[in-house]
């Protein structure tokens, strides 16, 4: 038996067991975990306590329970799982250059990774969300979900669920910045976009590559310090009252 130290919130203490047993694979996606009873003996706690972890995981879409039969660890995850994270990221004190650099260390690696393993489906699919950018830019009207397209096809090309998972939970946090900065786009802009297909459509991860990124994010550090200084002003505002 592994009884949980005292002192804490058994709860979260058996939350923490239970991750455990999920990360060394002792709890395996789509199978059944102990019962409450089996679970409160492992763990040297009340029923309760146990019941009230899997309520917690619940919320999280972690687990499912099914009347008669018990709780499932489920195969995969819905987005809401992120949710948490995403909170606690909106609720940091930040600069915009640490967003800025937050954001821009991200894309370049990823690109990175989506270049070297981009098949030609992906580079179809890149190239015509690109020449749809472009069309609404042209067409001067809102770019925000042409670009986030674009960019979500690069981030997809990665074929790697951990880093589609974050850089979408990353797009949901910078989702205000990318709205903002639609006006902030340029010639300018476009072509750094248009070096981004050529390098990820050629299989170029070098300086070509990292010059598009940087510069595709310049609209975005602009919309960045636009929002953080009207932010300020208006903190300074509710000082003075």
């Amino acid at each position: 038996m592994s009884e949980l130290r005292r002192g804490n919130n058994l709860s979260e203490l058996v939350l923490e067991k239970i991750q455990q047993s999920i990360q060394e694979r002792r709890f395996r996606p789509g199978e059944l975990l102990p019962s409450e009873k089996e679970m409160s003996e492992q763990y040297g706690v009340g029923k309760s306590s146990v019941r009230e972890a899997i309520k917690m995981l619940q919320v999280l879409g972690v687990v499912e329970s099914v009347q008669g039969k018990g709780t499932y660890l489920k195969e995969s995850l819905g987005s809401q799982v992120l949710m948490p994270l995403l909170y606690e990221l909106m609720l940091q004190k930040s600069t915009a250059e640490e967003m800025y650099e937050f954001r821009l260390m991200f894309d370049m690696a990823y690109m990175r990774i989506a270049t070297l393993k981009a098949t030609e489906e992906d580079k179809t699919l890149a190239q015509k969300r690109f020449f749809e950018y472009l069309s609404c830019y042209k067409a001067n009207i809102s770019t925000t979900e042409a670009d986030l397209s674009f960019h979500k096809t690069m981030l997809n090309a990665t074929k790697n669920q951990f880093i589609i998972n974050i850089g979408t939970l990353i797009m949901e946090l910078c989702n205000p910045y990318f709205s903002d900065s639609s006006h902030a786009v340029s010639d300018e802009v476009m072509s750094f976009h248009e070096d981004m297909l050529k390098a990820f459509c050629s299989g170029d991860t070098g300086k070509a590559m990292e010059d598009a990124v940087i510069g595709c994010m310049k609209q975005f550090k602009l919309s960045l310090n636009h929002i953080y200084q009207t932010d300020n002003k208006h903190d300074i505002k509710n000082t003075d009252k």
